[in-house]
């Protein structure tokens, strides 16, 4: 299954990238929590699928199931 990854930053502004995996997808949120820390905002993992669910979330902190 393939999943969505999307980042929002502090700014509002947002990136998403497709993952063939979920730990592709969270690798890359992490990535980018990482780097920008003092933009980082929100991660969200979504199931590429019609319905579309957020399947995990993050924050600063980090992860949280949904």
């Amino acid at each position: 299954m393939a999943y969505y990854a999307r980042v929002v930053f502090e700014t509002k502004a947002s990136a998403t990238e497709r993952h063939e995996d979920f730990g592709a997808a969270q690798r890359w949120i992490d990535e980018e929590r990482q780097s920008k820390p003092e933009l980082f905002h929100l991660g969200q993992i979504i199931e590429a699928t019609p319905a579309r669910p957020v399947v995990a979330s993050c924050n600063a902190n980090g992860w949280h199931a949904t």
